[in-house]
């Protein structure tokens, strides 16, 4: 069969089963138009989130997935740009298969990028609600992704291993940048404290009950559910705001060290000048 018969045939469907092969062929044609390395390891991390997010009708897809697809993915608490480039790639997908009507026409707005900002308070109160609540976990989460700057995607990567040697070696876009972070040593001696009790001795520390990394919705959610009782506004209590706040705190810090090493070196000066300057 050609391939104008083949898409003319499926074409004619009403459903697809999105099975190994036929994803995996789709990836071949991306190598062979000259995709590079880094962005097929994103088209294959995007597919198995396509994947599992239709796993419970055995991987079908019909002519209304895309939308689902769409509202499944803005419900893991994604930036809209973020939502935007995983429909990109179920519409390559769906070009591929021959269901150019079943692509996603409508994208998320960009304009939703914009976060409100958490004030270093406002943390503090989500930090105090979460002992208040006995949610150590929880603490640990907003600690972790406010107050030592982790992303949202790296947190599989604080491992057992990395809290024991009190850094954390992070790895993004296969491996093809990498940075190390130092944990604090009072949030390392937390983490050491909360791992003894949990029986936590190697892989990620922060699991769900079955033992898988937490992700995106589980930490949005558990977030979440602090704000009423810290009194913060609910948009704010997610880890993308939690982010903002490190970085504007560590901007803030740089900025003050910057004016203190200026203020030092015209000290120094100023001595030099007393020594051996022309005008004293």
């Amino acid at each position: 069969m050609g391939k104008g018969e083949r898409m003319a045939t499926l074409n004619q469907k009403t459903e697809e089963i999105l099975t190994p092969e036929m994803l995996e062929s789709f990836l071949v044609d991306l190598s062979d138009r000259g995709r590079s390395q880094v962005s097929l390891q994103e088209y294959r991390r995007t597919l198995t989130m396509i994947c599992s997010c239709f796993s419970l009708e055995d991987s079908k897809i019909t002519a209304e997935s895309g939308g689902r697809w769409k509202q499944w993915l803005e419900a893991q608490g994604l930036s809209p740009r973020t939502v935007n480039m995983r429909i990109s790639v179920w519409n390559s997908l769906m070009q591929y298969l021959g269901h150019r009507d079943w692509q996603v026409a409508e994208f998320s707005s960009l304009k939703e990028d914009i976060q409100p900002e958490l004030t270093r308070t406002e943390y503090l109160r989500l930090l105090s609600a979460a002992k208040q609540l006995g949610q150590e976990k929880v603490y640990l989460l907003v600690k972790a992704l406010g107050g030592v700057g982790l992303r949202i995607q790296e947190l599989s990567q604080l491992t057992a291993e990395a809290v024991c040697q009190g850094t954390v070696r992070l790895e993004r876009q296969n491996g093809a940048s990498t940075r190390v972070l130092h944990l604090p040593s009072v949030l390392q001696r937390e983490l050491l404290e909360y791992m003894d009790r949990e029986g936590i001795t190697k892989g990620p520390v922060f699991t769900t009950a079955k033992g898988k990394p937490v992700d995106r919705s589980n930490v949005n959610h558990s977030i979440r559910r602090l704000s009423r009782e810290a009194k913060v506004a609910e948009e704010k209590a997610n880890p993308r705001c939690l982010w903002k706040m490190y970085q504007s705190t560590q901007e803030r810090l740089q900025a003050n060290v910057a004016v203190l090493i200026e203020q030092a070196y015209e000290r120094m000066l100023e001595q030099e000048q007393l020594t051996v300057g022309w005008v004293h």
